[in-house]
């Protein structure tokens, strides 16, 4: 099939940005959204243009890295489903999709579809030190000593006995 690509580019953060057109040619509709990303990718660097920004790690719908907004919705038109686990099958012949990167004052645009997400990996890095750290406390009190029954801590209180 083939598409025409509208896709955001802009140089850096401080940069405006516009959306470039782009022809897709012979897009399987086997590709995941991604793998037609990297198609053209590949042609803009045979013609001697500068490739598409794009930030992915996993490919496998776990991570969120992938998460760009398509046709004015987030990740494309599946909901729960992440960019990188869109097919293009989703799409007809002679379809327009317009791609841009998330607008969001806490993810400020580095360059084309990449944003900082570092606001993001902070609050990651604080939930988890707070998880691990309510687990060491709870795993400590659930395991006792002895074959006595869990010490039951504070916080804990208002939870119900378990019967044993």
């Amino acid at each position: 099939m083939n598409l025409t690509l509208h896709v955001w580019r802009q140089d850096g953060p401080k940069d405006k940005g516009r959306f470039n057109r782009y022809e897709a040619h012979d897009v399987s509709p086997d590709m995941s959204f991604l793998e037609m990303l990297d198609v053209l990718n590949e042609s803009l660097v045979e013609g001697g243009e500068e490739p598409i920004a794009i930030d992915h790690d996993c490919r496998e719908g776990i991570c969120g890295t992938c998460g760009v907004v398509i046709n004015g919705k987030p990740h494309g038109p599946w909901p729960g489903t992440a960019t990188c686990q869109l097919h293009m099958r989703e799409y007809s012949d002679g379809d327009q999709i317009w791609i841009e990167p998330w607008r969001a004052k806490a993810f400020p645009v580095i360059r084309d579809l990449v944003v900082d997400r570092t606001a993001l990996t902070r609050s990651r890095s604080r939930r988890r030190r707070r998880t691990s750290r309510w687990t060491r406390h709870h795993a400590l009190a659930a395991a006792p000593a002895s074959r006595s029954a869990p010490t039951r801590l504070p916080c804990c209180s208002r939870l119900p006995r378990s019967r044993t």
